[in-house]
């Protein structure tokens, strides 16, 4: 399994312009001995938050990032996820600066800086991070004695397939302070699966998350059946074409609408979401009326949308729409809905006292 794994690798993040690169070839780039399997991607990154920091540690994260990332982080290892708040604008990621002063504005309240994760493509903005970005906060990071750690989990779900890994950015020289993590989750929808992976090019690392994952392992049966699939190469490119297909299909059936009603967004290049601007229809510009507008999708339309408050944006009224959720007909019918709420808001027929329409 770990061989198939580092041929997937090889194959899609490393060299993706070489569709015919041989099994041997593969693994002449990507040592099996250096991935590994854990119960899915937040597994994965809790287990390095354990073996790379102590309790208190702070970990970076560019902002908005992913809700789960504060648990995975802190509800065994310990470790604090501070927000780096873009100066610029988020979609083009973080720069130097950005990182210096928050990972300064964590030591002056006694954390010790530790870790970087970064998302790329991005969750929830959906955008790519250009390689020479990427290079730039690992020279960032290697500058203060930081462990990076890379998760790419959306990497084959660009909507163009033209995704630039970091392994081919730093050209597989990861070193012992970068870490690669990807799970089936997303760009093979199976979250179920529990099936995450890393690459590190650091054995000492290895050899603690061989201890560890005897609470996260992934039975046997599931990596032979996973081993077949990363194998079998004409179905894994037939299917990451459909997906590609289906994700913009859907994305540009979100963002029509959006677009319709007047609603800002993000343009996005990969993943499933949309990432929106209602803060105009907010009943005041704070978190707790992001909450309240929240709350009237819930119940007047069922429709729930991700908060940017739980994302750590400093902006009320953003919000992330996963629109891969869903079928097409499912998330048009939800579009509708949001459509005539919005109409309504804006037509002063709704009572934020009750958050009900009229």
């Amino acid at each position: 399994a770990r061989e198939a794994l580092a041929y997937f690798l090889a194959k899609h993040f490393l060299f993706p312009e070489r569709m015919n690169m041989t099994f041997g070839d593969a693994l002449s780039y990507i040592r099996p001995e250096l991935v590994c399997y854990g119960a899915g991607a937040s597994s994965l990154i809790s287990h390095l938050a354990l073996c790379l920091a102590e309790r208190g540690d702070a970990v970076l994260i560019p902002a908005p990032y992913y809700a789960a990332f504060d648990v995975d982080l802190k509800i065994i290892s310990g470790c604090i996820a501070v927000p780096v708040h873009c100066k610029g604008n988020p979609s083009e990621g973080p720069t130097p600066r950005d990182l210096e002063d928050a990972a300064l504005a964590a030591e002056a309240k006694g954390m010790r800086v530790r870790m970087l994760l970064i998302t790329n493509p991005c969750n929830p903005i959906g955008t790519i991070y250009t390689p020479e970005l990427m290079k730039e906060v690992i020279e960032w990071a290697r500058s203060r004695d930081m462990h990076t750690i890379v998760d790419e989990i959306y990497a084959l779900s660009s909507f163009d397939g033209q995704f630039e890994s970091i392994l081919r950015t730093l050209n597989n020289e990861l070193g012992d302070n970068v870490h690669h993590i990807w799970a089936l989750s997303k760009d093979f929808g199976a979250s179920g699966f529990r099936m995450g992976t890393l690459y590190t090019q650091n054995e000492k690392l290895l050899r603690s998350l061989a201890n560890l994952n005897i609470f996260s392992g992934v039975s046997h049966p599931m990596q032979m059946m996973i081993a077949e699939i990363f194998l079998d190469d004409n179905w894994v490119y037939d299917f990451l074409h459909q997906a590609r297909e289906k994700i913009r299909y859907s994305y540009e059936l979100c963002t029509r609408m959006l677009d319709e009603m007047v609603i800002p967004f993000f343009p996005a290049k990969a993943g499933i979401f949309v990432y929106a601007d209602f803060s105009s229809l907010l009943p005041e510009p704070t978190v707790e009326g992001e909450a309240k507008f929240a709350s009237l999708l819930l119940d007047a339309a069922r429709i729930i949308m991700t908060p940017g408050a739980a994302q750590h944006d400093q902006k009320p009224g953003m919000f992330r729409i996963c629109y891969c959720f869903v079928s097409p007909e499912l998330l048009m019918m939800a579009m509708q809905r949001l459509d005539n709420i919005i109409v309504k808001i804006r037509t002063h027929r709704i009572h934020w006292d009750n958050l009900t329409p009229e």
